[in-house]
């Protein structure tokens, strides 16, 4: 799906509804485009709704506070960060439009002073040890993943963004 925030928010720290589905992973296809009305930036565990439910392409979008490493996530393997931390993201995606959703990781960034904009390619974070993190993933209608993200940063603070196509669509502090 190519998203962007209509501007609405639940506000609610409760969690979307979510059908946990392993991730599988699916070529990039060009998904329905929602016209933008701005962005809003919330706070961790705030929930973004993108698109209007029950008509066309739409998603709830739940980003928790991340967890923050000196070193790699795992105990046994990984490398760690090389910009000073690792940031891992919990992310809960709940498709409730009408088309199939597809969700590509890379659409997910993280801004933060000193190095901008970092994706999950950047820095050490595919080396990072995450025992799981969010593959490009297509959501049919009432499904839901629940995953997780990580970014090598140099500061622990910034905005976690979801901006398909580079432009953002809403963001979370943290």
């Amino acid at each position: 799906m190519t998203a962007a925030c209509n501007g609405s928010s639940n506000g609610s720290s409760g969690q979307p509804p979510t059908t946990p589905n392993p991730s599988k992973s699916t070529p990039a296809k060009p998904g329905p485009h929602i016209p933008t009305k701005g962005h809003r930036t919330l706070q961790p565990g705030q929930v973004a709704q993108i698109g209007t439910a029950g008509q066309g392409a739409a998603m709830l979008i739940k980003v928790g506070k991340p967890k923050v490493s000196r070193t790699r996530l795992s105990p046994s393997y990984g490398d760690n960060p090389i910009h000073g931390y690792f940031v891992n993201f919990r992310i809960k995606i709940f498709n409730i439009g009408q088309k199939p959703l597809l969700v590509d990781r890379l659409d997910f960034w993280v801004d933060t002073p000193g190095l901008g904009k970092v994706n999950t390619n950047e820095g050490a974070a595919p080396f990072s040890g995450a025992s799981r993190q969010l593959d490009t993933t297509e959501l049919e209608k009432g499904q839901g993943v629940n995953n997780f993200l990580a970014f090598d940063v140099s500061t622990p603070h910034g905005k976690f963004v979801y901006g398909p196509g580079g432009k953002t669509s809403v963001a979370w502090r943290f």
